[in-house]
């Protein structure tokens, strides 16, 4: 009798919390003039999920757990995953020149280019902008790339250098990257909700973006494969991925420290991830911004705790810092203030 009484009080409490959270979450995103969120919160072997706010402004349509968002640059950490794999199964060297794999037409005026690698990539120290043009739009393709500092050198973050990694996994393995990704995350993880490029079942469940005035933005809908930016996902299917991350290639991938610009003592970045250390100790990061859709994630390896966090608000890393502090503790969030 009294096992079953304590056994009712421990499921009561957990109840009790869960509800605790989701009040606190949902005062957070009004607060904040988000639209919608899908978080997942993992503590060693427990997960919690926790949906809140709407998918689409004007219609009766709220989030829940296999709404699709735009995981925007959290789509990095994926190819970075698969490069790792690549590495371990030596098709790919990381220090070898990726020209070796690829020749890239875009970089054929820029002798500098030529010396850049997979590492380099993944710490972004390629010497590459961010983007050359903006890649959604046709003279992005044909635009030139030009190295801004001697690759390997400092840090500056690039998408381009992603795209670059992308092709050249292509075409080693000789195929896209939605059927890579596929064949080596997607169905492996039982990520059942994602994929780098449009699909038809997304039409009724894939979130608007919303601006400043929480007005719903254009959706756009990824026909190519873009490693640095269009996955398609669920916070629950990227915490599957990010479970596996932790137990298989984190270690390794927080090993190559890169100081992030001014932030020498508290931000870096690795092989795919950025780095944090603060009183909590030291923590994997990322976060993804499409405009009107912002996205991130935090790990702390030694606690075996995960936060992921999809909004579909341009707005949506303002929760960053709170979420942070409500669920691993109070601290100070540098990569919070360093985006904010």
């Amino acid at each position: 009798m009294k096992t079953i009484a304590l056994s009712l009080f421990i499921l009561l409490t957990a109840i009790k919390a869960v509800f605790s959270q989701s009040a606190f979450i949902d005062k957070l995103i009004a607060d904040s003039s988000v639209k919608g969120v899908q978080l997942i919160w993992v503590d060693k072997n427990k997960t919690t999920s926790y949906n809140s706010g709407s998918a689409f402004t004007g219609i009766n349509q709220k989030v829940n757990s296999t709404t699709i968002f735009q995981a925007a640059s959290l789509s990095k950490v994926v190819l970075a995953y698969i490069c790792m794999q690549l590495v371990a199964e030596r098709k790919i060297n990381i220090d070898t020149p990726l020209y070796v794999y690829f020749n890239y037409h875009r970089m054929k005026d820029d002798p500098n280019s030529k010396d850049i690698t997979a590492r380099m990539v993944l710490n972004h120290t390629t010497g590459w902008q961010n983007w050359a043009e903006n890649p959604m739009q046709k003279a992005w393709s044909s635009s030139t790339l030009k190295t801004q500092f001697k690759p390997g050198t400092k840090w500056s973050y690039s998408g381009e250098g992603f795209v670059y990694l992308q092709l050249a996994i292509q075409s080693i393995l000789k195929k896209d990257f939605q059927n890579i990704a596929s064949e080596r995350v997607f169905k492996p993880l039982g990520m059942k909700n994602s994929s780098f490029i449009w699909e038809e079942r997304f039409a009724k469940s894939a979130t608007y973006g919303h601006n400043n005035k929480n007005e719903p933005t254009e959706r756009s809908e990824y026909f190519l494969p873009n490693a640095a930016y269009s996955l398609l996902t669920t916070a629950h299917d990227y915490s599957l991925f990010l479970k596996v991350l932790l137990k298989h290639q984190l270690n390794l991938m927080l090993k190559n420290e890169i100081s992030v610009n001014n932030n020498a003592k508290y931000l870096f970045w690795g092989l795919g991830l950025g780095i944090q250390k603060n009183e909590l100790g030291k923590m994997a990061w990322h976060w993804g911004d499409n405009g009107d859709y912002k996205t991130f994630f935090m790990i702390h390896p030694e606690r075996q705790q995960i936060l992921v966090c999809f909004t579909n608000s341009v707005n949506g890393l303002k929760l960053m810092k709170p979420l942070a502090n409500n669920f691993f503790g109070k601290a100070h969030w540098y990569a919070a203030d360093w985006l904010n």
